[in-house]
């Protein structure tokens, strides 16, 4: 189902398959002269993570940009978005997020650490022991 499309840390567990019955996937044109609800927070997300450069960094006002070309698609189409913000973070999905920045921030750190540790063997294989004291003379 289209769940599987997505990330399974993300989002409400199981709520396309939920949906799945009464949903059917239909092009942009579709959507011509509709009124519909669109919830920016996703789409500002996708846009954060989607439009890169080459080097992986995120394009200059990558949310302002996308959030107007699809909204420009929109009114071309006739259709008239709704642009829903939701409100305050409520306090589970908080707690979930805190444990993603968590886990993050452990991966980062043992990230760094490995590549210290690779660095400090390139290094003793290149020049020998005395690669292996650092700044304040400890190995």
């Amino acid at each position: 189902g289209r769940g599987d499309a997505l990330p399974r840390a993300m989002g409400v567990h199981g709520l396309w398959d939920l949906l799945a019955p009464c949903t059917r996937r239909v092009s942009v044109e579709m959507l011509a002269r509709q009124r519909l609800a669109v919830d920016a927070s996703i789409w500002l997300i996708q846009f954060i993570k989607a439009m890169r450069d080459d080097r992986g960094e995120m394009t200059p006002n990558a949310p302002l940009l996308g959030l107007f070309r699809r909204l420009c698609k929109l009114l071309y189409l006739h259709a008239r978005p709704v642009i829903v913000f939701d409100g305050e973070t409520p306090e589970l999905k908080r707690k979930t997020l805190a444990k993603r920045r968590a886990v993050r921030d452990r991966q980062e750190r043992n990230l760094k650490k490995a590549a210290e540790k690779l660095l400090l063997h390139q290094l003793r294989t290149v020049m020998g022991p005395r690669a292996a004291v650092g700044p304040q003379g400890a190995p």
